[in-house]
């Protein structure tokens, strides 16, 4: 009994020592003798090696002290980057009875490997990691060239760490939905290396432009891409126009100016290499001139390409002139795009009329927020030319009442927002006294192009206004600053108020 006693002790003692909780024991023989208690091993250091998304690990016999192989072996695969065990695939899952397995379709990533021996019940130590090994992920290849240009076109390329004995299919631009494509792998299926050759058609009818090929393999794991240029068409010149050097409204221009041509060219297949533009119509001799690529918006249309200045012949006959661009891609492919004008107009433009307006419930004869006096010439004048930048639409200026100081009457000049700088809108002598007996300036007054009119609606007065209920003569001297859209300067030609007379505002 004693001796008994002192066996279960002992086999008690072991089992609570730290790394030997695990253990064999056995007790052989017969009689009152001590039974021999025997630790199991900890497993030696595997190695671990990839072919493909395969990855074998060998490792040596765990034994025990006296020589006896433990049954089998536990194997774990660890994420290499955080150290946490992963689901480990079915063939090396399990006790292992030999020693080596191999881990087919690995995810790819890198991982190293532990053994653990187990014999019967018990579980010995776990060994040192293996080295890391690294899984690479799934890739397709093209060895053809990367720019086709002539369709349909076969591209002949690699997979590589497909899984083992996957079949491939291929499709156009998505991997779920896009276009299947005709191709083949060999050898078919994938061999245990997880590369094969690959052929796949991009057919006729595809676009130009890039586009990506999937390789996608049948178990579900494998998919890869690669991309191919399509570039078989020359490129497109969507919009061309011709501005004068001055800017403001594209479209016209007059004998002897100085313009630009502006283009907007694609080529979604290349690069465009060299554009031109014929304007031997209005420039002789001007069959290729140069457009270097940027960026310009005119009139909310955006160009990308646009020549040196260039001048318009002196003689030049006014009209419409017309004019194409050319443009050639880094394959050759050359478009010449014609049905472009530009109009030439060599005539001055000229006042017209002037004519004021009394706001609804206004005093008549009295400039007051809301009245209105508008500039009215015979053909359109550039907003450009009024105003740096401007195109037509409501701007804040500053109009200015004036006391009479040279004859003609009180007078109305139009300044800046800022009241700064005045406007070439010349000035206008309202032909009597009385509307104001100081210079007031109307802040906050609004302007806009209509047509041929300019038109000024006026703001907040700074001073005290009078009345002049009076019938008048007012005269408008044009400013010669003002142009038109061909960019040739208003005439200073006096215009005079029309009969009958009435008050003005």
């Amino acid at each position: 009994m004693k001796r008994a006693c002192a066996v279960a002790l002992l086999v008690a003692m072991l089992l609570a020592i730290p790394g030997v909780a695990n253990a064999q024991w056995s007790a052989p023989g017969a009689g009152d003798g001590l039974a021999a208690a025997d630790v199991a091993p900890s497993g030696n250091q595997p190695t671990a090696s990839s072919n493909g998304r395969n990855v074998t690990v060998d490792w040596t016999t765990s034994t025990f002290a006296d020589g006896a192989s433990v049954d089998g072996y536990l194997v774990t695969r660890y994420d290499a980057g955080t150290n946490v065990p992963d689901s480990i695939g079915a063939n090396c899952s399990g006790t292992i009875t030999t020693l080596t397995c191999t881990e087919n379709a690995v995810d790819p990533g890198s991982w190293y490997y532990t053994i653990t021996p187990k014999h019967l019940a018990w579980l010995g130590g776990e060994s040192p990691a293996s080295a890391t090994v690294a899984v690479a992920s799934p890739s397709l290849t093209f060895s053809s060239a990367a720019t086709i240009t002539a369709l349909p076109s076969v591209q002949a390329g690699t997979i590589a760490s497909f899984v083992t004995g996957e079949t491939v299919i291929w499709r156009l631009d998505d991997p779920s939905t896009g276009p299947l494509l005709t191709g083949s792998i060999a050898p078919d299926p994938v061999p245990a290396g997880g590369s094969s050759t690959t052929s796949v058609t991009i057919p006729a009818g595809t676009a130009d432009g890039i586009h990506t090929v999937y390789a996608i393999g049948s178990s579900g794991s494998s998919t890869a891409s690669a991309t191919v240029t399509v570039d078989t068409l020359p490129p497109v010149v969507s919009a061309a126009a011709i501005q004068k050097a001055a800017g403001g409204t594209p479209g016209y221009i007059r004998q002897n100016g100085s313009y630009r041509v502006y283009a907007a060219i694609t080529d979604p297949g290349s690069p465009i290499t060299t554009a031109t533009a014929n304007v031997s119509t209005i420039t002789t001799g001007a069959t290729a001139s140069a457009l270097t690529a940027g960026t310009w918006t005119i009139a909310g249309v955006t160009y990308n390409y646009r020549s040196a200045m260039l001048t318009a012949n002196n003689p030049l006959a006014a009209g419409a002139k017309a004019f194409s661009v050319t443009a050639t891609d880094s394959f050759a492919h050359t478009a010449t795009t014609g049905g472009f004008s530009v109009m030439v107009d060599n005539t001055r433009p000229a006042g017209s009329s002037l004519t004021t307006a009394n706001s609804s419930g206004g005093i008549v004869g009295k400039a007051e927020t809301g009245d209105s006096i508008t500039y009215t010439y015979n053909e359109p004048i550039d907003a450009n030319s009024i105003i740096l930048g401007w195109d037509g639409t409501a701007t804040s200026v500053t109009l200015r009442l004036l006391n009479a100081g040279g004859g003609g009457g009180d007078r109305v000049q139009i300044w800046n927002a800022a009241n700064s700088t005045q406007l070439p809108l010349g000035v206008v002598r309202l032909g009597s006294t009385g509307y104001t007996a100081t210079s007031v300036a109307f802040t906050n007054s609004t302007m806009t192009i209509s047509g041929n009119s300019v038109i000024v609606v006026l703001g907040t007065p700074g001073g005290a206004v009078g009345s002049a209920v009076v019938t008048s003569n007012t005269r408008w001297n044009p400013s010669n600053v003002a142009t038109d859209w061909a960019g040739n300067a208003c005439t200073n030609t006096a215009v005079n108020e029309p009969v009958p007379l009435d008050p003005e505002f």
